[in-house]
């Protein structure tokens, strides 16, 4: 809640900044994350002896404000704030000793993209977008959460400094001159490594793994989906 009353405030102080420029335009965006395994890398299955690992992702979304500073009449920047919630389940699984839990949990993190922009102007008021940039991301904390038991748990570890990942955008635009921009389209964000580890640990008295006197084992957690995106900006 805290986060979420944090980027209420950003936004709303945004909103009360005066344009220094008719360059420049402010916008807003909701993009859900789109949980399909085909679109979507974070599904994992890892086996470590018995015991075997399924990491799927849920419903997860981002939100947060643009900034677009025009250059020309063919390219433009883009920057912002982005909050990000992504949203997993996470099941673990040894049939010999008939053991079956899972537990629910999201990772919560905080974007600055910086993005180029090229459109090209389709008819009167449609325009087709494109864009390509990187984002600097920070994991808001490490997490742990519990299975359906207490005998099951996880910790996920954020990685240290957060991460840059690769950013591609393609949509469609609604321009009009006094009730501003809507917009539509789909983005990708590759972040070409792990985003975090994952420490499960299960303990019934009769069996463990990752005990505290264990070698630990991990999940790395991939960073990779694709969002659509909802955005609007607000007329010069």
């Amino acid at each position: 809640m805290k986060n979420k009353l944090l980027i209420c405030i950003l936004l709303i102080s945004f909103l009360n900044i005066k344009a220094q420029s008719n360059n420049t335009t402010f916008g807003l965006q909701y993009k859900p994350i789109i949980p399909s395994k085909y679109f979507n890398s974070s599904h994992v299955d890892e086996s470590y002896g018995e015991y075997s690992f399924n990491l799927t992702p849920k419903y997860s979304n981002a939100f947060g404000m643009i900034l677009r500073h025009k250059i020309n009449q063919t390219f433009s920047i883009e920057s912002g704030l982005n909050y990000i919630q992504r949203n997993y389940k996470l099941t673990i699984m040894n049939y010999q000793q008939d053991v079956n839990d899972f537990t629910f949990f999201g990772i919560r993190s905080y974007e600055i993209p910086i993005q180029l922009l090229t459109y090209v102007r389709i008819s009167e008021f449609w325009y087709l977008n494109v864009t390509f940039g990187i984002s600097h991301n920070v994991l808001a904390s490490n997490i742990i959460s519990y299975g359906e038991i207490d005998t099951f748990s996880q910790e996920t570890k954020r990685k240290d400094g957060g991460y840059i990942a690769l950013l591609a955008n393609v949509g469609m635009e609604y321009r009009t001159e006094n009730k501003g921009h809507y917009y539509i389209g789909a983005s990708l964000h590759n972040s070409f490594r792990e985003i975090g580890r994952i420490e499960p640990q299960y303990n019934d008295l009769n069996n463990s793994f990752n005990s505290e006197d264990e070698e630990k084992q991990f999940l790395k957690i991939p960073g990779n989906f694709i969002t659509l995106d909802f955005r609007y900006f607000f007329a010069e």
